[in-house]
């Protein structure tokens, strides 16, 4: 999945995501940082004011 893509097309609007380990995020997409400005870490997006690791989600979605 393109994240930045997905990110600018629902920005501020509210997502549901799974992680790898089976933890679920639900809330608003607030941001998106790519892995040239989070080095070293990789790129992730920000939901609730949480950082979550691209990598590591198995599935997200628009729910609103």
């Amino acid at each position: 999945m393109n994240y930045a893509s997905f990110y600018n097309e629902n920005a501020g609007r509210q997502v549901r995501v799974e992680m790898t380990d089976g933890e679920l995020f639900t809330g608003e997409l607030f941001a998106y940082i790519s892995a040239a400005d989070n080095e070293p870490e990789p790129e992730s997006i920000v939901v609730n004011r949480i950082e979550l690791f691209t990598r590591e989600i198995r599935h997200i979605e628009v729910i609103s």
